[in-house]
């Protein structure tokens, strides 16, 4: 079959893995920089932390002004239970 040498094991593994991590890290990048919500989600989502939408200041605004005609409250997108959150995050 294909890479049918035990000697070699170590390394195709490890090839393998960084072939899979390099597809990954292209196809969450892509979907992060194209995702777009129609509705405002009704409660904290982890794509929050990483979607354009929620921390473009255009955006930011868009959703407040159509949250305040829903009667709705923004929502942190991170929360301050984060353990990453850095100290200036407000």
């Amino acid at each position: 079959g294909w890479w049918s040498r035990p000697k070699e094991e170590v390394k195709n593994g490890f090839i393998t893995a960084g072939g899979i991590l390099l597809l990954t890290g292209v196809v969450g990048t892509y979907s992060a920089r194209n995702e777009t919500r129609h509705m405002y989600p009704n409660k904290w989502i982890p794509s929050m932390l990483w979607a354009r939408e929620f921390h473009d200041p255009a955006s930011v605004k868009m959703w407040k002004e159509q949250l305040a005609l829903e009667g709705r409250e923004w929502i942190e997108p991170i929360p301050d239970w984060w353990p990453f959150k850095k100290k200036n995050d407000n």
